[in-house]
C-alpha cells in the first residue's frame, strides 16, 4: 500500500456526472483527478443497501426506477421534493453506465493499475441511508422484507435502532455473497469490511458475544481472500474500518485489535464516524496493540468539523486536514485514511484545485505535511457502546481549564497561535499558558480570543492549553483550536 488511502463513494462519481457524460473515459479522467492529488490507494465504494454496479446477487440501486417515469414512481415519492433531481440525476447516470457495458469499478482499478495507484474495494457492512424512509431508493428489498433482523426491534430512536443485527445468519450470509462476488469479479489489491457505516451491528448488551461471531466470519471472509490471491497471483489483502477508541470497539463488537492479532487482517482504520474529525485519536495505543501482527494501522479522518454536539460545524479546511493527518502520522500510524473527501461535492468551492492537491500529496509523509501551515482542534469522539460515558471536552465551565492537543513535530521558528471562543463577548479575558507558559495580551474580536504563543512554549507532538478565569467567575470555553504556520523554505 501507499498513503494517503481514500475511501471513495463511487456513486459521488453519477452525483456530479449527467448520463450524456457516461463513458470510460469519465472514469478514467475521474482517477487521473485522485493521481493528481497524490493518493496513493483507491478504495472504492461498491455499496450502501444496494450495489452500485450490475450485481449479481444483489439489487443495484436503480432497481425499480423508470427514467422515464413520474417523480411519484414508488422509489422517489417517499423522499424530500427537493432531493429527488439529485436522486434522478445520480440513478440515471448509473443506470446508463451499466447498459453501456462499463463496470465502474473495473474500469477504475485499470486505470489505477496503469498509474501506479492501488485497488482496494471497501464494503459497507450495515448502511443506514434513509431507513427512516418508508420506500427510499437507498433501501433494499432484503432490508425491507425483514423488519425481524433489527438490531433494536423494540424502538426506534434513529438510526443505529434500525442496523442490521449480524447475530442473524441470514444478514451474515447476505453480506458473504456479495463479498465473494467482488473477489471473483475484479482484480484487486485488497478488500475493506467497513464496520463504520454505521457501526452498530448488535442488540443492546449482546456486542460481546457479536464479537465471537464476527472473528469467525471474517475468518471464513480472509480464507476467499486467499482464495482470490491463488487466482490472481498476488496478494489480496483484508482491511477493516473500527471505532476511534480501543475499547469502544470492543464493546461494540468490532475488535480489530484481536483481528489484527489473530492474523485475520492486513489493515486497521481506527476512525470516528460521520460528525466530526477526531484530532486526538489514541493512535499511540493501537499502535501497541497491533505490536507482533502483520497489520499496518490508517488514521481515518473525516469531513466535518464539530467543537461538541450541537455546535456550529464546518467542512474540513486545507489547514484542518492537515493538522488532523499530522497528528495521526506523528502519533505512529503508517497512513493517513480519508473518507468522503470528495473533490467535486463537499469541498467544491470551500478548497481550491491546487489546495486539494497540494494537501492530499503532503499526506504521503510528515516531512511533506510539515511544510504547510496547519491546525488542531478539540473536538470529540463521536461514537461511543450503549452505556459508555460521555467524554467530549467541550462545552466546558470552570476557572481552571485545560485542553490537550495533538500537535506534529515542534513548530520551531514558525507562526503559532491558540484561540479559544468563550461563552459571551461581555465574558473577562482569561489568562492562557501553553505549557505552562504565559501567551501576552490577546487579540479579541467578540467571543473569540486569539493569542501568540511564545517559542519557549513549543514542544514536540503535544500541546496543553490551560485558561484560568481572572476574575474569579467560572468560565465557559466553546472551541479551542492551535494554528501553525507555513514552515520557511
Amino acid at each position: 500500500m501507499k498513503g494517503p488511502l481514500f475511501n471513495q463513494d463511487s456513486t459521488e462519481f453519477f452525483y456530479t456526472h449527467s448520463a450524456d457524460q457516461m463513458s470510460a473515459e469519465a472514469v478514467d479522467g475521474w482517477v487521473d483527478s485522485l493521481a493528481e492529488a497524490g493518493v496513493g490507494t483507491l478504495f472504492s465504494n461498491t455499496n450502501a443497501m444496494r450495489a452500485n454496479y450490475a450485481s449479481k446477487v444483489w439489487e443495484t440501486d436503480w432497481h425499480g426506477y423508470d427514467p422515464n417515469g413520474p417523480d411519484d414512481q414508488p422509489v422517489l415519492k417517499y423522499l424530500p421534493r427537493e432531493d429527488i433531481p439529485g436522486t434522478r440525476r445520480r440513478l440515471d447516470s448509473a443506470k446508463k453506465l451499466a447498459e453501456m457495458g462499463i463496470d465502474f469499478h473495473e474500469r477504475a482499478f485499470a486505470r489505477c493499475r496503469k498509474l501506479g495507484i492501488g485497488c482496494w474495494v471497501s464494503v459497507r457492512m450495515n448502511d443506514l441511508h434513509d431507513c427512516h424512509l418508508q420506500d427510499s431508493p437507498l433501501l433494499s428489498t432484503f432490508y425491507k422484507e425483514h423488519p425481524e433482523l433489527r438490531r433494536v426491534p423494540y424502538r426506534y430512536t434513529g438510526w443505529p435502532d434500525r442496523a442490521l443485527d449480524w447475530s442473524q445468519k441470514l444478514v451474515r450470509d447476505h453480506y458473504f455473497a456479495f463479498i465473494v462476488e467482488h473477489l471473483e469479479r475484479w482484480d484487486l489489491d485488497g478488500l475493506e469490511l467497513d464496520w463504520m457505516r454505521f457501526g452498530f451491528h448488535f442488540g443492546i448488551g449482546r456486542e460481546l458475544d457479536g464479537g465471537e461471531i464476527l472473528t469467525e466470519w471474517i475468518g471464513e471472509v480472509q480464507k476467499e481472500c486467499s482464495r482470490a490471491a491463488k487466482r490472481l497471483g498476488h496478494p489480496v489483502r483484508l482491511g477493516v474500518r473500527v471505532p476511534s477508541t480501543p475499547e469502544t470497539a470492543r464493546n461494540l463488537g468490532l475488535d480489530g485489535a484481536a483481528w489484527a492479532k489473530a492474523g485475520l487482517v492486513d489493515l486497521v482504520v481506527p476512525t470516528p464516524f460521520w460528525e466530526t474529525c477526531e484530532f486526538n485519536m489514541p493512535i499511540r495505543a493501537w499502535q501497541r496493540l497491533l505490536q507482533g501482527s502483520r497489520c499496518a494501522l490508517a488514521g481515518g479522518l473525516e469531513i466535518r468539523c464539530q467543537p461538541y454536539r450541537g455546535a456550529p460545524a464546518i467542512m474540513m479546511t486545507p489547514e484542518f486536514a492537515a493538522g488532523a493527518a499530522m497528528a495521526v502520522l506523528r502519533a505512529g500510524a503508517d497512513f493517513v485514511y480519508l473518507f468522503n473527501y470528495f473533490a467535486d461535492m463537499h469541498l467544491g468551492g470551500q478548497w481550491t484545485k491546487e489546495q486539494y492537491d497540494t494537501v492530499l500529496n503532503a499526506m504521503q509523509s510528515i516531512e511533506a505535511l510539515d511544510r504547510l501551515p496547519r491546525r488542531h482542534a478539540v473536538t470529540f469522539r463521536d461514537i461511543h457502546a450503549p452505556g459508555e460515558p460521555w467524554d467530549g471536552a467541550l462545552p466546558a465551565t470552570g476557572t481552571i481549564l485545560a485542553f490537550r492537543l495533538q500537535t506534529g513535530p515542534r513548530p520551531t521558528g514558525r507562526k503559532v497561535e491558540a484561540l479559544i471562543e468563550v461563552g459571551s463577548a461581555e465574558a473577562a479575558t482569561p489568562e492562557l499558558r501553553v505549557n505552562s507558559v504565559l501567551c501576552p495580551e490577546p487579540h479579541r474580536n467578540g467571543a473569540t480570543l486569539t493569542w501568540s504563543v511564545p517559542a519557549e512554549a513549543l514542544a514536540d507532538e503535544m500541546h496543553v492549553v490551560e485558561a484560568t478565569a481572572t476574575d474569579g467567575k467560572p468560565l465557559t470555553v466553546l472551541r479551542v483550536e492551535f494554528a501553525i504556520g507555513p514552515k520557511a523554505p
